[in-house]
């Protein structure tokens, strides 16, 4: 309750009736108007005291559209409705709590169910009569008719300026900086972007990347989310995610593409973070599939003492829910043993139907005919445009040259998905050096980096059969 009222006052107070306050402000709204959720509540605190009701809480949308009904503050508004806690409400306006006429009456059937009046302190409505009604009717439609117009607007206007690559709003990361309506690199904070990357790839742990960064840039007061945004947001490399799609070169770029590419591969994988209880973590997390069901198999770490640590791997389809067979434990040595064996055997094998294919693919290209067709259609099109031929024999010309471009693209598109982008050479690497050596003098956390370099994932079944998928 609030401090500056008289005594007198306070006796009123609390016998007046129990009010909610309901303030709603969208973000197209601040941006258009700058509407302020202050003033709102302002105004209907001041209307409260003016007639002695007693306010039992504030509820806030900040950010949402009035027609969306999912707001967390209203719902929360209606649950208090529910359990009988108000008798009314207070908005300014009506479009407040809602802008179209069905959501409306939504929220109308729980406050009429409980009793609850709702009231505005800027608009006189009457809810009480068929004409009242009618009349509210007639302004929520309206007002819906003008939330569309409006959004539109705002969007239209939003892309617009995505589109010129100028800044909207919202915070700008580490390492750029404004500069006019444009994004340019901050010369003094890139190398902190730069780290935080390189952290990434020596450790792949977002985790002791965020501590990395935080011991050496302990200015920036990190925290592990904002450690983790730094790796996955695509400004970095130039790109701007918005609501209309990706901007291509929307500011210059910090990290090179395909190495933010992978990282976000490996981050995908959600690495579990090394600790000293697992003794620097699962060296196959993420990596393993069930060959049964296809999901991924977890951790499931065993120690009586640091010298007999054993690390297991599950299908936790089987485990938590039973809709698997696969009731094995794989056992991590084991897992190890079995594919350094596999290995080397199977990476030839893909390297050779990879060049199998690329050959394939050079020997049967599409496009010199693709480009034929699209000669042809140009040329057909212009001996029509000069009244060179009549329209039917167009129309018979045309719709057969698409169809045949249609399935050449089809064919080019066949064999190209069949192609994966990889880096040959350093999969090639891998079969000049003797790998099993080299591989038993890693640590765990090293052992780890070298299959996440070069496997996309491992199928294994109950047998320790293991096919595995290259990147």
């Amino acid at each position: 309750m609030p401090n500056n009222i008289n005594n007198s006052m306070k006796d009123n107070y609390k016998l007046a009736e129990e009010v909610a306050l309901y303030v709603r402000v969208s973000t197209e709204e601040q941006a258009i108007n700058g509407d302020s959720l202050r003033t709102q509540r302002e105004e209907l605190t001041k209307y409260a005291l003016k007639n002695s009701f007693h306010i039992y809480g504030i509820y806030e949308d900040d950010g949402f559209s009035a027609t969306n009904l999912k707001r967390p503050a209203l719902q929360r508004l209606l649950k208090d409705v529910e359990n009988n806690k108000i008798n009314r409400i207070l908005i300014t306006k009506l479009d407040r709590l809602s802008r179209g006429v069905r959501n409306y009456y939504k929220v109308l059937d729980v406050l009429d169910e409980h009793g609850v009046f709702w009231q505005t302190v800027f608009e006189k409505y009457d809810s009480s009569t068929a004409s009242g009604r009618l009349h509210i009717n007639i302004m929520l439609s309206v007002a819906e008719n003008e939330s569309a117009q409006t959004s539109e607007r705002i969007r239209s206007v939003f892309k617009t300026k995505v589109e010129n690559k100028e800044i909207i709003a919202g915070k700008i990361p580490v390492g750029l900086k404004k500069d006019g309506k444009k994004l340019i690199i901050d010369e003094e904070k890139k190398q902190i972007v730069l780290d935080a990357f390189q952290f990434y790839k020596e450790t792949t742990s977002a985790y002791q990347t965020f501590q990395k960064l935080d011991l050496k840039y302990p200015e920036l007061k990190l925290n592990y989310m904002r450690a983790y945004r730094m790796l996955t947001n695509k400004l970095y490399i130039g790109t701007k995610h918005t609501r209309y799609g990706d901007i291509e070169n929307f500011c210059p770029a910090i990290i090179d593409k395909i190495e933010f590419e992978n990282i976000q591969r490996l981050l995908n994988k959600n690495a579990r973070k090394p600790s000293a209880e697992n003794s620097g973590g699962y060296i196959f997390q993420g990596l393993l599939k069930c060959a049964e069901c296809g999901y991924r198999l977890g951790g499931k770490f065993y120690s009586k003492n640091p010298e007999s640590s054993r690390y297991y791997y599950i299908c936790k389809r089987h485990h938590l829910a039973n809709k698997c067979s696969c009731s094995t434990n794989f056992n991590e040595v084991k897992i190890e043993e079995k594919l350094l064996k596999e290995f080397n055997k199977q990476l030839e094998k893909y390297i050779f139907d990879y060049e199998h294919k690329e050959k394939h693919f050079k020997e049967v290209d599409m496009s010199k005919e693709i480009i034929a067709i699209e000669n042809k259609l140009s040329k057909l099109k212009d001996l029509y445009v000069r009244d060179l031929i009549r329209i039917e024999d167009y129309e018979k010309d045309y719709k057969e040259y698409t169809k045949q471009l249609e399935e050449l693209n089809k064919q080019q598109e066949k064999i190209e998905t069949n192609i994966p982008d990889i880096n040959l050479e350093t999969l090639k690497s891998f079969l000049k050096v003797d790998f099993v050596t080299e591989y038993k003098k890693l640590t765990r956390l090293e052992k780890r980096r070298v299959w996440l370099s070069v496997v996309d994932y491992i199928a294994i079944d109950k047998d320790y059969n293991m096919e595995i998928f290259f990147i």
